[in-house]
């Protein structure tokens, strides 16, 4: 029963729920004392049944009448109409009860009969006024008046009431009709009140809305315009991206001719020496030029948040001295002495990033050595003050006795193309990059990069960062076997800029390896279907008519055919020679089904390296 009650008022509610809060309010409790007279009726029923009073038909038929009124009062205000139900409860409670006083022939306590209709005629009265309108009102207070007082003359006068009860009798009328009065009045304020609030509700109703409606407008505005800016941010870091991915095409495409041809120069010992000079200037500049662009990239990559470090056990020591000897020879050049050192109680092989590191090294002692004049020193030391520990906190220093700089210039160093000032950068170049870049990768590692300087002091860039340790035969196991002797491999080469063909082909010759070379992708596929499969693909990923991706997986379809020399060249290992060295470049060649990735300018070492991967799977025998 009690959830039948709960939802008649929910149901309530979502009839008046396009109402004002009051007329909710007043349909609810309207609806409440409907519900209390529906229980109250078939109780006084009852005890009418039990204590059998005077008059029983009567007093029965006026419960009967007071609960259809509740009953219609229900019905009225469950279909909205709030008006009618409260006049027609208010009406259904006064009449029959006071006919029942001109139809009953005599009282046997008329006083007693008076005090119990006062008390119905102040409950009824005030339910009168806050939920029937003023009209029904005012006809009802005239009843109660026009009844209690012919009750009072026609029945109370005419008996004969001696003593404290005539006095109480009068009391009760003269009291009474103030009473009533001043609930009438009472209740006629309250609901004054009421509707005063429920108009004011009203009038401001609109404005709010209004506002409501202004303020959704605005709302849905700024987020067009929102979706609109995140829509041009996209759109300008797609286009940012391939803008960097294309310029870094175009711009390794020509460093691949003239750094891997300066490497193939290098490596010849018939040079004069005026000759192999002019050969070094050219790597260097190469060289130079590549670091360049591999700032910009980096910084590209910080900047879109798509740098991630990449821990693997390595060589502590090799790392850092690979950082003095890839600097010595620029070092000796300028008359400055570069050197390293590491506490002797460091663990030799620990767990990081040793790329990223040597980045940060690399970039910090090229710096010291540019910055630091002939005679002078740079050193790398190595240290910690808990080496025992595990992870073990490495501090790293890379100190000069260079130029040295200003505390303004130290409050900027960090931040991106900067330099002490213009004529720094006209006198030693750069980008104004590495150091910005280098204090990134340090933050991702888990530290942080600063410095130390004075003017003509010199300057010391430091930082630490923790390494958990790697057991000794772990990290023996981890290092490949070198593998010595010629290659030996047939490498099949699809390439389209001649420039390119002509120093792979000659890299491979240098590697010991017989070589095809082909133009296109569609050149590739027809060689390949009708030929001998090669050991290796280098596969070019920017050629015209078909590129090396499509020619990739086009490749590896092959496998599911019945000719036996497709499925044997479909399960060929294929590297991708692509100058567009970002990260979704490799991961769009090892979607399309190839094997490795090498970016190019193609070092020799670096060809070398990768091709060696895979000789112990083709040829057993080689070691």
């Amino acid at each position: 029963m009690f959830r039948s009650f709960v939802s008649f008022f929910t149901n309530l509610d979502s009839v008046y729920a396009e109402q004002f809060f009051f007329t909710r309010l007043k349909a609810r409790l309207l609806a409440a004392f409907g519900l209390l007279i529906i229980v109250w009726v078939p109780l006084n029923v009852a005890k009418l049944a039990w204590i059998q009073p005077p008059f029983i038909t009567l007093r029965l038929l006026m419960n009967g009448c007071v609960l259809l009124a509740a009953v219609l009062s229900l019905y009225w205000v469950r279909r909205g109409n709030i008006g009618r139900a409260g006049n027609g409860l208010a009406l259904g409670l006064i009449l029959p009860t006071h006919a029942l006083l001109f139809l009953a022939p005599d009282y046997l306590e008329p006083l007693s009969v008076a005090v119990q209709l006062l008390a119905f005629d102040l409950v009824f009265l005030l339910l009168t006024v806050l939920f029937a309108s003023r009209a029904v009102a005012l006809g009802v207070l005239a009843v109660i008046v026009a009844t209690f007082a012919s009750f009072y003359l026609g029945t109370l006068h005419q008996d004969h009431i001696a003593g404290s009860l005539a006095f109480a009798a009068n009391t009760l009328v003269r009291d009474g009709l103030v009473a009533l009065g001043f609930i009438f009045c009472l209740g006629h304020t309250v609901v004054r009140m009421i509707d005063s609030a429920n108009r004011r509700s009203e009038l401001a109703l609109p404005a709010t809305k209004a506002m409501n409606e202004n303020l959704e407008a605005l709302v849905a505005e700024r987020t067009r315009a929102l979706a609109v800016a995140t829509q041009q941010a996209q759109d300008s870091s797609r286009a940012k991206g391939e803008f960097l991915a294309n310029m870094s095409h175009e711009i390794r495409t020509p460093l691949n001719g003239i750094i891997a041809g300066a490497d193939l120069l290098r490596q010849r010992r018939d040079l004069p020496p005026v000759a192999a000079e002019h050969v070094r200037i050219v790597a260097d500049s190469g060289n130079l030029l590549l670091k360049l662009l591999g700032d910009i990239l980096d910084f590209s990559k910080i900047e879109a948040g798509q740098l991630e470090i990449e821990p693997h056990p390595f060589d502590l020591a090799v790392t850092v001295g690979d950082t003095v000897t890839l600097h010595a020879s620029t070092a000796a050049a300028g008359g400055v002495r570069i050197e390293s050192s590491l506490a002797p109680d460091l663990p030799r092989h620990v767990i990081g990033d040793s790329y990223r590191l040597s980045q940060v090294l690399l970039n910090l002692a090229a710096n010291a050595v540019k910055f630091t004049p002939a005679g002078g020193r740079v050193n790398i030391v190595v240290s910690s003050h808990a080496a025992r520990a595990d992870p073990v906190p490495v501090r790293f220093e890379v100190r000069d006795t260079g130029i040295g700089m200003h505390a303004t210039t130290l409050s900027r160093i960090f931040e991106r193309f900067t330099q002490a000032d213009s004529s720094t950068t006209r006198r030693f170049g750069g980008s104004g990059l590495g150091l910005a870049i280098s204090a990134h990768l340090v933050r991702l590692m888990g530290g942080k990069l600063e410095v130390e300087s004075a003017p003509g002091l010199g300057s010391t860039f430091f930082f630490t960062l923790s390494f958990p340790r790697v057991a000794e035969h772990a990290a023996d196991a981890a290092a490949p076997a070198p593998v010595a002797g010629n290659l030996g491999l047939h490498v099949f080469v699809a390439e389209d800029n001649a420039v390119n063909r002509s120093i792979l082909a000659a890299q491979l010759t240098q590697l010991g390896c017989r070589h095809t070379l082909t133009h296109d992708g569609e050149e590739a596929l027809a060689a390949l279907a009708g030929g001998a499969a090669p050991d290796v693909i280098l596969m070019d990923c920017h050629m015209p008519n078909l590129d090396g991706w499509e020619t990739t997986r086009r490749l590896r379809s092959w496998s599911g055919e019945s000719d036996e020399s497709r499925r044997r060249a479909a399960a060929t290992i294929v590297i991708a020679l692509t100058a567009a060295a970002l990260p979704e470049e490799r991961q769009r060649c090892l979607d399309a089904g190839m094997n490795d990735f090498i970016a190019k300018p193609v070092r020799l070492a670096e060809l070398d390296r990768v091709l060696r991967r895979f000789v112990p799977t083709l040829q057993p025998g080689v070691r």
